[in-house]
This record gives C-alpha cells, sequence and structure tokens, in this order.
C-alpha cells in the first residue's frame, strides 16, 4: 500500500539565483543637481494648497453656525421656488 502512495515533495522548488545580475552601478553625480527649478516650484505650490485649504477649514470650523444658516436659507428658497 505505501507503494502506491506518492512521495512528498516540497510545494516549491528550489532554485538557485544569480546575485550577479543585480548589482547596481551609482554615479558620482549630486542628485539635487538633477533636480530642476520645477520641482521646488511645485513643492512650494503644494505648500500655499495646504496652507489655503488649512485655512479655509478654520474659518469654516470658526463660522460654522453662519454657514449652516445660509445654507438652511438657500435651502428653503431652492424649496420655495421648486413648489411654486
Amino acid at each position: 500500500m505505501l507503494r502506491l502512495k506518492k512521495a512528498a515533495h516540497p510545494r516549491t522548488e528550489l532554485k538557485q539565483h544569480d546575485n550577479q545580475d543585480t548589482r547596481v552601478t551609482v554615479d558620482n553625480q549630486d542628485s539635487k543637481k538633477e533636480r530642476g527649478k520645477g520641482d521646488r516650484f511645485k513643492r512650494l505650490r503644494e505648500v500655499v494648497e495646504a496652507f489655503v485649504i488649512r485655512q479655509v477649514l478654520l474659518d469654516i470650523w470658526e463660522n460654522r453656525l453662519e454657514y449652516w444658516e445660509r445654507a438652511c436659507d438657500k435651502a428653503v428658497q431652492l424649496l420655495e421656488v421648486l413648489t411654486s
């Protein structure tokens, strides 16, 4: 009966890896020199956008009751227009 059963084999095959192909050559150039002025302006723009968004959210949070009343007034006006 034991002869009829297949011998257990590992689920993954063991393969030898060739590490010589994975070597990376590094140039001695400075990476900051490769970046252009566009990256600096892009980063500045992102910082300004984040600041403006934060300021708008803070303003909305501080004056949330005023904005809520305005939104309710506009909703009432819209419903009046739709029902008339």
